[in-house]
């Protein structure tokens, strides 16, 4: 048979047929039908491309790719690629989460800053206008009145601060290294650094409404404004130290804590009037003072003058807290600040000054600067053997023109700078 015509492809199952009419040589014009057919493979994308759209064809389709999806290795990550990168996404958010909740922070401690300096400004300027912001002869007095304008919800006097303020605060001390100061010795105007003030007021603590918390003091001798020219001076009158998120952390000076004009601190033990002074101590002797010395010679004249000299020793001590011992003229400075006459009333004393009819000033009666009924040495001797000193009694105090022997170890001593 002779191959005539190609028919249209047709399948049946997974056969290929080829149709074609084929010439019967027994017979002309006659024709018959003959079949070829191959095994093919299964349906490609390309094929059900140019074939019909029927129901039939779309499932298989739809089942086809499903399938496909969830046997892909292709379609899913292994355990390795999540652990890594959530390990990617966990360092990221340790780098940033610390500066943008940093920088929250800040915001928010000096939004609440000013609108405490806010409410504070209004409850002055309303006190003033009311006739009540001068006139109060102590900051317990004062607050009486201070908590009618603004809303305040705890007070605790100076012998309770920390029971309405942080324990401890933190701020910058010499070289600015951290210093820790502990609230509880804030318990005068003094103590704050406000030493321009004339009278040294007690402070006190409070809580307001809003949970800021507060540390104040307030000078008696404000003076009066005009209610109306002049309404916003005399927050001056006060001396603050606030906490805009109460006793959270971190309480430091300059993020959640403002200090008023004026207030600052040291690592000053005693600060006295101008002048900061330590604590009084005994000395100890000061061992080979001579050697080199123009009193090397003393030694061979009193025996063992170079090892007894506690004067001596009371020098170098100052020195090792990088002070100094004072003058005659300091320590009469000190015995102005820590007496007043039996009136009540301020005193100046000299340096070679004798006084008596003394008495100590109310805020150091409880807790004096120094142990009274002792004399203690000045950096100034008066010849090799002596120095000048002052006697601090409890009604008096008396100048020492220098008989009092450097190897004398009841003396004590007194570190000042200033």
């Amino acid at each position: 048979m002779t191959k005539m015509k190609n028919q249209k492809l047709k399948r049946k199952g997974r056969l290929a047929c080829t149709t074609t009419l084929v010439l019967a040589k027994a017979q002309r014009c006659q024709y018959v039908i003959a079949s070829e057919c191959e095994a093919i493979q299964p349906i490609e994308k390309d094929v059900n491309r140019h074939e019909g759209t029927g129901t039939n064809s779309s499932n298989h389709l739809i089942t086809q790719s499903l399938s496909h999806l969830i046997t892909s290795k292709a379609a899913a990550f292994t355990l390795a690629e999540v652990l890594i990168t959530l390990a990617v996404i966990g360092i990221v958010a340790a780098l940033t989460l610390p500066g943008l909740i940093q920088n929250h922070n800040e915001t928010a401690w000096k939004t609440a800053k000013d609108l405490w300096e806010k409410k504070l400004t209004e409850t002055v300027r309303r006190m003033n206008v009311d006739g009540v912001m001068t006139g109060h002869d102590s900051t317990e007095d004062f607050m009486n009145t201070f908590k009618n304008y603004m809303k305040v919800i705890k007070t605790c006097d100076n012998s309770d601060i920390n029971k309405c303020y942080s324990p401890k605060i933190v701020t910058t001390g010499k070289d600015d290294a951290p210093l820790d100061i502990e609230t509880e010795t804030l318990t005068s105007a003094s103590s704050m650094g406000l030493n321009e003030w004339q009278t040294n007021t007690n402070t006190m603590s409070f809580v307001v409404a809003d949970g800021t918390t507060v540390i104040m003091a307030y000078q008696p001798e404000c003076p009066y404004a005009d209610p109306i020219e002049d309404t916003g001076s005399q927050v001056s009158c006060m001396a603050y130290m606030v906490d805009v998120n109460g006793k959270k952390g971190p309480n430091r000076v300059g993020k959640d804590i403002e200090l008023s004009s004026g207030v600052a601190f040291s690592t000053c033990d005693n600060p006295i009037g101008d002048m900061c002074w330590s604590t009084e101590f005994a000395a100890t002797r000061a061992i080979n003072t001579c050697e080199g010395s123009e009193y090397e010679d003393m030694e061979e004249q009193h025996g063992s003058y170079c090892d007894t000299n506690y004067w001596a020793g009371a020098k170098l001590s100052c020195q090792d807290k990088g002070m100094e011992l004072p003058t005659r003229a300091q320590l009469a400075q000190l015995a102005s600040n820590l007496y007043v006459d039996s009136s009540g009333n301020e005193v100046t004393i000299g340096a070679n000054e004798h006084k008596t009819g003394l008495k100590v000033k109310d805020e150091y009666s409880q807790n004096p600067p120094l142990t009274l009924g002792y004399y203690y040495w000045s950096s100034e001797e008066n010849y090799a053997d002596n120095a000048y000193s002052r006697y601090f009694f409890t009604s008096s105090t008396t100048a020492m023109t220098g008989w009092d022997s450097k190897h004398y170890s009841g003396g004590r001593a007194i570190c000042v700078s200033n």
